[in-house]
């Protein structure tokens, strides 16, 4: 449109808060979940936006600058961000990366291979945003299309070549990612989370399915072939697939030699030629230093896009054994005697495999502390209590939930339904357990029950967030109070003492 490129000509910037517009701005109206853009219209009018573009014009009060309206205003910001910064993803090897679980992990496992093999790296996700010159905190997985095209021209302008974003699937069903290129596709896993999605577990996975529309006829989507959704989302991919496995066939694959506590060591081989660089096949010794199977899942995964794009393989072995690891996704630490496991396990998907993973360790016992699931309904947190009593009946341990009350952000407390469906999935799977409503009273207790040579576990999403610190300064206090746990044969129900409520 005429309109639209006079528009951005003129332009100084692009958002959808009008608390960022400055005199010059494009304010995009939209109506969010909780929140209608069109109410701010006149506050972006008076702090002197240059347009304002929405997909409700007659719900707009009278403005001063001129009303732009579209079929779709979230489709819009994404259009007009990435005309505006002269889509900048255009001149960048970006992988976007989406699934359940393993967004995170793979996502900065590719920005420390690529940085490793000598490429200026960027990574957009939940643990930050690099752009090359910078680095800043997330407020979301996938942040708005204004935000990330104008995080993707810091990196285009700071020289970064490639990249790695974690795609959600709000990002996808929002538009976030509408007029991003990507040069390859990577989809971890799909399995039960985000039940609160509007339209529930099914929208979910319709969103997480259109994914593959976002990529180009030349650019590959690496998919897990032990996940059947995934593969039906390779069905729909305009360009190459490439299937990934652990100890099984496919296109790239892992044969794991061994795994324990301290990490794994895997064969990371393609017994085909791959689509870029890699014209015949081959094999070579991966030593990963993160324990667990779903981390020889997520390096195999990793590794397949770096080789497609043209990383050496023993570049992308060497980069994984000095990768170590991300912020509370399975980071292992040893405090007073202890062996503390933190994780970010926050449905059944990465539940299993955190007890997975918790098999490989040496302990005298297991202490869980799990962290109920704030604002994301009752449903998911049933789930997960359910994922915990099913595990409890495999593995011994002791279990102390909290609702991190005063520990969490308005956003994340946990609601007194999301407390009684998880507590009440306990009960009725008859599992004995503590709560405590703060974190801190958590803590306490888990610092005053354990002892040496016992393995901990700190579950959950943000209300675990500061467990690891809050434990660390108990554990330091000179006179804790003593919490008396039965023997390790004492956990299946008999003789549970004073240690349960």
């Amino acid at each position: 449109m005429k309109e639209t490129a006079a528009l951005l000509a003129a332009a100084t910037g692009i958002t959808c808060d009008s608390r960022q517009v400055s005199p010059g701005f494009v304010f995009v109206a939209i109506r969010g979940h909780c929140a209608d853009g069109n109410t701010y219209a006149a506050d972006a009018d008076a702090r002197g936006a240059l347009a304002v573009v929405s997909d409700a014009p007659a719900s707009l009060p009278p403005l001063a600058v001129p009303v732009v309206a579209v079929p779709d205003a979230r489709r819009a910001l994404g259009e007009l961000a990435a005309a505006f910064h002269r889509h900048p993803s255009r001149d960048l090897a970006l992988v976007g990366v989406t699934g359940t679980n393993g967004k995170t992990t793979v996502a900065c496992m590719l920005e420390h291979i690529f940085r490793q093999a000598g490429h200026p790296a960027g990574l957009i996700g939940t643990v930050g945003v690099k752009t090359g010159g910078a680095a800043c905190p997330s407020t979301l997985t996938t942040p708005d299309a204004a935000s990330l095209q104008a995080y993707l021209a810091a990196m285009r302008d700071n020289g970064v070549t490639h990249a790695a974003m974690e795609v959600s699937a709000q990002g996808i069903d929002q538009g976030r990612v509408d007029g991003v290129a990507f040069s390859c596709g990577v989809v971890t896993n799909i399995s039960p989370d985000h039940l609160d999605f509007p339209g529930g577990f099914d929208a979910y996975c319709a969103a997480k399915r259109d994914f593959p529309r976002l990529l180009g006829p030349a650019a590959p989507l690496v998919v897990n072939a032990a996940d059947p959704i995934c593969l039906a989302m390779a069905a729909a991919a305009p360009g190459p697939v490439v299937s990934c496995a652990v100890d099984a066939p496919a296109d790239v694959t892992a044969r794991v030699a061994a795994l324990s506590s301290h990490g794994g060591t895997f064969a990371l081989a393609w017994p085909r030629p791959l689509p870029a660089g890699l014209p015949v096949p081959g094999r070579v010794t991966v030593d990963l230093r993160l324990p667990g199977r779903h981390n020889v899942e997520n390096a195999l995964l990793a590794a397949a896009a770096a080789l497609l794009h043209g990383v050496p393989p023993k570049t992308c072995a060497a980069a994984l054994a000095s990768f170590r690891g991300v912020p509370r996704r399975f980071a292992v630490a040893r405090l007073a005697g202890l062996t503390v496991v933190d994780d970010t396990a926050l449905n059944p998907g990465s539940i299993d495999a955190v007890f997975r993973a918790l098999a490989a360790f040496r302990r005298r016992r297991l202490i869980v502390a799990f962290a109920i699931r704030g604002q994301r309904g009752p449903d998911i947190n049933a789930a997960c209590a359910a994922t915990l009593a099913r595990w409890r009946r495999a593995i011994p341990f002791a279990l102390i939930v909290t609702a991190a009350a005063g520990s969490v952000a308005a956003a994340d407390t946990v609601a007194a339904n999301e407390k009684s469906a998880f507590c009440e999935a306990l009960d009725q799977a008859k599992i004995r357990y503590r709560f405590h409503t703060a974190l801190d009273e958590a803590m306490a207790i888990v610092a005053a029950a354990a002892g040496p040579g016992d393995l901990v576990a700190l579950l959950g999403a943000q209300g675990m967030d500061d467990g690891c610190r809050l434990l660390r300064s108990r554990l330091a206090a000179p006179s804790a109070p003593s919490v008396s746990l039965p023997d390790q044969g004492d956990f299946g129900g008999r003789g549970l003492g004073s240690f349960w409520t």
